[in-house]
């Protein structure tokens, strides 16, 4: 008799299968969301044996997440809110370990007893508890979030299902062992391991018709058991169609140089395009291998941040004293903290826990770190010049850099963000747009300057000669400078958004209406 596992993680271990089966595939509602997946889990990882005590291969870790864990959480991110997960070899451990309510999903658990067969039979044992149009996930498969947030945006046949392919085949570790695909015009001729005439590689992602499981008795009364058999009946019918996963990250992980690679992979996806010079030069190749050594540890984005935050204050404190020594070294933490601000967002990325509420707080204690280092460049200007202007100076700076701050809230907001990230593309951005003022333009091209890792180097730099005096003006310059890019920077971008707030209504007043035309006014806020 064939067991399963049932219910969420809190259930009975091991229940009879009671389940009715489900109708034949022409009778399934075609669904326009996906919202369930089937993850095969089974095997026993013949080539990770021994790899960390025996660890069944889907709760390996790759970069402090479980297998299992991983893929899980990159679907839910895709809008899955259930998940069939067919357990084979080692199946209540792999159960214990993952629970369901903690991470905000249904689970229901199947077991292969026959899990030492190809894995076509594990799919088979799923189909009882599949509704319609659901994901197909390999448990052993770290990939791209990024390739689902793009596949739901795909336009998916009725009559289809899709596979994501790699057409990078230069970049594959261990093209032998792949699965090869040959593929035209988006549509999937044939595949399988053993293909010689190829043009990309499985991915190991699915979206899959009901169908499927059809196909699979098909290939079964053949005696081919695989997955791949059984979708490659669907593809000469012409009913498989493929997407190409781009630029994006995917790694196998059947062995131990496959989870270095894996980990890898992950960190160099947190770098990006965006990252500035000194972020690529520098920072980087510093954050990213101690990123490596937090992933193993229980540590989270948001304590990273908060740590941040009290160093940035021990580094003010150490400013505030004004010796030319401790400005120097005050200089050279402020480097390590800009270092050490990128390891919050790498965790976040590479344990896929990354939010809106944590990118909120990256950027509050970002922008508190810079306020207090602000702070004891001042003090530290004031106990070495016994001057109280150093405060008055000071105080207006900030209150001009705080509403800046705000404007480009404001526009981080209306964008759906929580990052300064988004205003530090717009503001980019404005650098390639030729309808904008000149003095727009020229800050778009600049404002690289006044980003941290930029920012944090130039500061290392001058504060390396030891002078706090000459580099507490400069700073003040500089402020004014930012400032007031960020300021008219945010107010020309919150206008083409069609945007108006109270902030900026006042700010609007406080210059005359020849420097704001009206018909660039936009309509009171309801």
């Amino acid at each position: 008799m064939d067991l399963n596992l049932r219910g969420t993680s809190e259930g009975p271990a091991y229940l009879p299968t009671v389940a009715t089966p489900i109708a034949s595939s022409s009778h399934f509602e075609d669904e326009a969301d996906v919202t369930q997946a089937v993850i095969i889990a089974a095997g026993n990882g013949s080539r990770l044996q021994g790899y960390r005590n025996n660890c069944p291969k889907p709760l390996i870790k790759v970069a402090g997440v479980p297998l299992l864990k991983r893929v899980i959480l990159a679907a839910k991110r895709a809008g899955v809110k259930e998940f069939v997960i067919v357990l084979g070899y080692q199946a209540a451990r792999i159960r214990k370990s993952i629970n369901a309510s903690k991470l905000g999903v249904k689970i229901t658990w199947v077991r292969n007893v026959d899990w030492r067969k190809p894995n076509g039979l594990s799919v088979l044992k799923a189909e009882k508890f599949v509704r319609g149009r659901f994901y197909l996930f390999m448990a052993d498969h770290v990939f791209d979030p990024k390739i689902l947030e793009r596949l739901k945006k795909s336009p998916l046949d009725k009559e289809c299902g899709t596979l994501c392919v790699d057409y990078r085949l230069n970049r594959i570790p261990n093209l032998d062992d792949a699965t090869k695909v040959r593929t035209k015009h988006g549509r999937l001729y044939d595949l399988g391991k053993s293909l010689t005439d190829f043009n990309a590689i499985d991915v190991g992602i699915f979206v899959c018709t009901p169908e499927l499981f059809d196909a699979l008795r098909v290939s079964h009364e053949r005696n081919e058991y695989a997955l791949s058999d059984g979708v490659r009946v669907l593809a000469r019918e012409g009913k498989m169609r493929t997407f190409d996963i781009g630029e994006a990250y995917w790694q196998d992980v059947d062995t131990v140089p496959d989870v270095r690679l894996a980990e890898r992979l992950l960190l160099r996806a947190t770098r990006s395009s965006g990252d500035g010079i000194i972020a690529k030069l520098i920072n980087r190749r510093i954050s990213n291998p101690i990123s490596r050594l937090l992933a193993r540890t229980p540590v989270t984005p948001n304590q990273i941040s908060f740590f941040n935050l009290l160093f940035s204050a021990f580094v003010a404190w150490l400013v505030s004293l004004g010796q030319p020594l401790t400005t120097a070294l005050g200089g050279v933490l402020f480097q390590l903290v800009s270092i050490l601000d990128g390891c919050d967002g790498e965790i976040a990325h590479i344990k896929l826990q990354d939010s809106k509420k944590g990118a909120f707080i990256d950027t509050l204690t970002d922008q508190l770190s810079y306020i207090l280092f602000i702070i004891g460049v001042t003090l530290g200007a004031f106990h070495a010049t016994q001057s109280q202007v150093v405060f008055y100076v000071t105080g207006a700076i900030l209150v001009g850099l705080l509403i800046a701050l705000n404007f480009g809230r404001l526009y981080v907001k209306r964008r759906g963000s929580a990052s300064l990230r988004e205003l530090d593309k717009g503001i980019a951005s404005l650098n390639h747009d030729k309808q904008k003022a000149w003095y727009l333009r020229l800050f778009g091209s600049f404002h690289h300057f006044g980003r941290r890792d930029m920012f944090s180097f130039i500061a290392m730099i001058l504060m390396l000669f030891g002078n706090i005096v000459f580099f507490y003006w400069l700073l003040m310059v500089v402020l004014v400078v930012i400032s007031l890019g960020i300021s008219l920077s945010s107010l020309a971008m919150l206008r083409k958004e069609n945007t108006s707030t109270p902030l900026r209504r006042l700010f609007q007043r406080m210059f005359s209406r020849a420097a704001v035309p009206a018909t660039l006014e936009l309509e009171t806020e309801k």
